[in-house]
């Protein structure tokens, strides 16, 4: 959860949040013809990486999928989206369970240097700032449950991933690598 973010969290907590027409619009302002690069899913698992065809399914429902240029190929994650001050002020917390190859993309509309805590998260969190361009600017793994210390980016982002403890080693991410559809 964001830090910076003190809104009212939305009441129904965001588990079942899809990428809502106020993101799809943040997306297309803020990321232009990249946009298009934007999978919609039902599961992560039949999603695809490439940009042909995408822009059709930006009207559809459903978790966003990200995908990571890593060593041995593109990692996928299904993500859900939190791109107003309320969704960002919820994150995950709450959450007891996040399983592999999900998480949360925090979206801010403009670049900037961001704190995020672990206040009411239960479990522990790799956080992945990401940078207007798309690429990992700096990783913090295994953020601590409960701990109200912020955890800032090194510089400004305009994305934040969230995903569970330990996934960032387990699937090779590390500061550089370029996330699809946000480069």
């Amino acid at each position: 959860m964001s830090a910076g973010d003190r809104g009212a969290a939305r009441p129904d907590g965001g588990a079942d949040h899809k990428l809502g027409s106020g993101a799809a619009r943040a997306l297309r302002r803020g990321l232009g013809l990249t946009a298009l690069a934007l999978v919609w899913a039902g599961a992560a698992s039949g999603a695809d990486c490439d940009r042909q065809g995408i822009a059709a399914t930006l009207q559809g429902p459903g978790p966003a999928v990200l995908c990571i240029a890593g060593a041995k190929g593109p990692v996928r994650l299904s993500v859900e989206i939190a791109d107003t001050e309320a969704e960002r002020e919820r994150g995950l917390m709450g959450r007891r369970d996040l399983p592999p190859g999900t998480g949360m993309i925090f979206i801010y509309p403009t670049p900037r240097r961001v704190a995020f805590w672990m206040h009411d998260t239960p479990l522990p969190l790799d956080m992945l700032f990401i940078e207007a361009g798309g690429r990992i600017e700096t990783l913090h793994e295994n953020a601590r449950p409960f701990d109200d210390t912020p955890i800032w980016s090194a510089g400004p982002v305009r994305y934040v991933l969230e995903i569970a403890g330990g996934q960032s080693a387990a699937l090779g991410l590390r500061p550089g690598q370029r996330v699809l559809p946000l480069d």
